[in-house]
């Protein structure tokens, strides 16, 4: 087998690919004979069908199998010993349009494959970022407290309805005005805060008893969860009708917790917190912790978006809308593919700086890091609700989180970010400046 590349231009490439009988038919002849002393036929003993037959029946298969293993197998060894950073993963040119699979026993294919740019990422030590100190207001310590009232209050019941709340609902399908015999019934809980907006226009106010006519497909916006709400599956759902009536059994809403000695220790503890404003003064520390991440997070998009802006590459583009279109779930066009491309380019390009900064400031990350990191995650996560874990405990959460691969990708990357950011900022000029909440919130939006 053979691979020589040839040079497109400094983003492209073609790797031909040539492949002989011998790199593959021993392969495709072990596995047919694998499939003989097993096969089932009718007319044949099990394990005594003909090897004829077999091949017959699976042999092109294999073959196609099989070469691909080999090339696939050969081709990124080629990658890897010439040192080819390589996008996406090589695509057979014209998708192997006019290869003879059934016939043929040398082949010859071509795959183009897309390149990473070389490109370096600059500073300049006159650029000032702006590091926000966000203080939290009296206005947002009471939301916090009524979002806490809330979390440890009662369900009631009411009289009218609003807009938070719960109705218990007897839900009817309907023919010309009149219950359909044999339609759908339901007795369901329907959230207001979920209806569509037309909905909700005519149940606040509804009092018990009250009836409304409506189309139960359209209640939340989405049939699926409508079907859920009826208990059926989606299919019949679709196939009713699209008249139904709602009728108000029962109200039902949280109740707040009043803000007392009792709320305070089920928050934090009994005897942690004695007072109204020691409760405060507590959800204004937990509150800076929290705006403190929206403040880094905001650093780091300005930081972001400063070095796409400034570190100028081109990047592969026919070749990676190929690429999407090849590897998509879904059957997709060029012309979809188009309307999301920017999207894509630009976190593929971020991808490519973030890359060049680890190499260049030997960034690393041990498993230790990673493992701190999620217990200190958890850790923030028990003391929302005032609660504590042993060390012990810590740890086996932590494990258990990390035996989840896509978390402690998530895990990893938040980490490697955290340390390009500080490399970043050493670089350049960060100034602290106070602000409040409500100031920090309209300078994001107007960003």
């Amino acid at each position: 087998m053979n691979i020589t590349k040839e040079n497109i231009d400094d983003l492209n490439a073609v790797l031909k690919v040539e492949v002989k009988e011998a790199d593959y038919a021993g392969n495709v002849n072990d596995f047919l004979k694998k499939q003989q002393k097993t096969a089932q036929m009718q007319g044949f003993r099990p394990g005594k069908v003909p090897f004829g037959v077999i091949k017959k029946k699976h042999g092109l298969n294999a073959k196609i199998e099989e070469i691909q293993k080999v090339i696939n197998r050969t081709m990124y060894r080629f990658i890897d010993a010439e040192k080819l950073n390589v996008l996406g993963q090589p695509l057979p040119k014209d998708n192997g349009a006019g290869i003879d699979w059934l016939t043929g026993k040398d082949f010859s294919i071509d795959y183009e494959i897309g390149l990473a740019p070389t490109f370096e990422v600059k500073f300049s030590a006159r650029k000032k970022f702006t590091s926000y100190d966000i203080q939290p207001d009296e206005n947002l310590i009471d939301k916090y407290v009524e979002e806490i009232t809330m979390r440890y209050g009662a369900v009631g019941t009411a009289e009218v309805v609003e807009d938070k709340d719960v109705i218990i609902s007897d839900l009817v399908e309907l023919e010309n005005g009149a219950p359909k015999e044999g339609g759908l019934v339901k007795l369901g809980n329907v959230a207001f805060e979920r209806l569509n907006k037309a909905v909700k226009k005519q149940l606040l106010g509804a009092k018990l008893e009250d009836t409304i006519t409506l189309n139960v497909k359209e209640i939340y916006g989405d049939i699926a969860e409508a079907a859920k709400l009826m208990d059926v599956e989606v299919p019949v759902l679709a196939a009713a009708g699209d008249e139904y009536s709602l009728k108000v059994v029962s109200i039902s809403r949280m109740q707040a917790a009043e803000v007392n000695q009792e709320l305070f220790d089920k928050v934090y503890g009994e005897g942690t917190v004695k007072s109204v404003d020691e409760f405060r003064t507590k959800l204004a520390d937990e509150a800076k912790g929290m705006l403190g991440g929206q403040s880094k997070s905001k650093l780091r998009n300005d930081i972001v978006e400063y070095l796409l802006e400034t570190t100028k590459f081109d990047l592969p583009d026919n070749f990676l809308k190929k690429f999407m279109v090849a590897t998509s779930k879904e059957p997709t066009t060029f012309e979809a593919i188009d309307a999301e491309y920017d999207n894509y380019k630009n976190t593929l390009r971020w991808q490519l700086i973030e890359n060049q900064l680890v190499l260049a400031n030997d960034i690393q990350i041990a498993p230790g890091d990673v493992r701190e990191k999620a217990k200190e995650m958890i850790k923030a996560n028990f003391s929302q609700y005032g609660q504590e874990v042993s060390d012990a405990d810590l740890g086996n959460y932590a494990d258990n989180v990390l035996a989840n691969g896509e978390e402690k990708k998530k895990i990893q990357d938040g980490l490697y970010s955290d340390k390009i950011s500080e490399v970043i900022e050493a670089k350049c000029k960060v100034e602290s400046k106070e602000v409040s909440y409500d100031e920090f919130v309209k300078i994001s939006e107007k960003k």
